[in-house]
């Protein structure tokens, strides 16, 4: 044989091995294709007399998404020392508040600031006031999530370090890639599914809701929820500016949410926190806080933003007899009332008639 003749005999040879080989990859599973299940909120009937929550286009809500992000709220690698979640300081049975805490614990029995906020109907925040928190320190949910993990009062954790945690176990990056198709965990995707999940805490059927679907909306539904002679009448105090005048900031039956989403100086101090000005640096939002809904009061004591309150009964004493009116910036609602002691009791029976029971209870909130 000559030399040209060995030289294609090698080529050929060469050829055929690497045929050989791509037979061999052939042989590998393909990855499997990633489609995150869409998702759609379930929403009361009523609500529907309300704008439709905004759904960021970048963080679209799915099945495996909110799974995810439940995962994740109840996580306790979030913190520094493993020891805290955000369910810690925001647990489902209270609706989502820190029962009975003035203000929540972190890391090592680190006081925070402020009253933990309850959550639920945060989704439609981003259609009215778009900000989060106490003082709106926040614009998204998502943007809200990021803060706490890194607060040095909260769960005093870099991100960073959050991300280690998260991609060294055996779960979550398997879970990462069946809701954002990528197993490689970042921030982004971390408070992208926790936003996800806290969209989903939607509280609409108290007693009042279900009087209103049988009466305003003609749904007829099993069990009596007609107010009592007192609720209605507590009801009437609420709406009447001579009296409660609660609707400039809570909204009426109408409105659904019993919270209008602003910021608004009620009148606490005469020498107020700053509040949103701590944000805006705008000496027009000292004092001002954001207007929590009434939905359930029962759980989510104490109240307003530093927790002074620790029942009902003290709040609705304070727009009674306690509002300083001298205090800058203060809401034009903000005014004393002449409530009786009948018209207190009335009122309040017409809040308790907001508690969402079935909420708290709701075993798709829990770890």
């Amino acid at each position: 044989m000559n030399r040209i003749s060995i030289y294609i005999f090698s080529i050929i040879v060469l050829l055929a091995s690497c045929r050989a080989d791509d037979s061999v990859d052939t042989d590998i599973p393909p990855v499997a294709p990633c489609e995150p299940t869409p998702y759609s909120l379930e929403l009361p009937p009523h609500f529907n007399r309300i704008n439709y929550p905004i759904i960021p286009a970048d963080n679209p809500m799915t099945i495996e998404g909110i799974t995810l992000g439940k995962k994740l709220f109840f996580e306790k690698l979030l913190s520094k020392n493993n020891s805290i979640s955000c369910g810690s300081c925001h647990a489902p049975a209270y609706a989502f508040n820190d029962k009975g805490m003035v203000s929540s614990l972190g890391v090592n029995g680190t006081q925070s600031i402020r009253n933990a906020m309850p959550l639920f109907n945060l989704a439609w925040t981003s259609v009215t006031s778009r900000r989060f928190n106490w003082h709106g320190s926040a614009g998204t949910l998502e943007e809200q999530a990021l803060g706490p993990v890194r607060d040095p009062l909260e769960m005093q954790e870099s991100w960073i370090n959050v991300v280690s945690k998260l991609q060294s176990t055996s779960e979550y990056p398997q879970l990462f890639q069946k809701a954002f198709c990528t197993s490689e965990i970042d921030s982004n995707l971390v408070v992208k599914a926790i936003a996800q999940f806290e969209r989903t805490l939607i509280s609409g059927d108290s007693k009042y809701d279900r009087y209103f679907l049988e009466t305003e909306e003609g749904i007829d539904l099993p069990g009596d929820y007609t107010p009592t002679a007192q609720e209605r009448r507590g009801l009437e105090i609420y709406i009447a500016e001579g009296k409660g005048d609660c609707f400039h900031c809570h909204g009426t039956p109408f409105q659904i949410l019993w919270s209008n989403n602003e910021f608004v100086n009620n009148g606490l101090d005469a020498s107020p926190d700053s509040g949103l000005a701590q944000i805006t640096k705008d000496p027009l939002d000292l004092g001002k806080f954001k207007t929590p809904s009434l939905r359930n009061l029962n759980w989510t004591a104490p109240y307003m933003h530093d927790g002074r309150f620790g029942t009902l009964e003290e709040v609705i004493e304070f727009y009674n007899s306690g509002i300083q009116s001298s205090s800058p910036n203060i809401d034009g609602s903000q005014k004393p009332r002449s409530l009786t002691a009948q018209d207190k009791a009335d009122l309040l029976a017409f809040l308790n008639t907001l508690n969402d029971s079935s909420f708290v209870n709701n075993p798709a909130f829990r770890p």
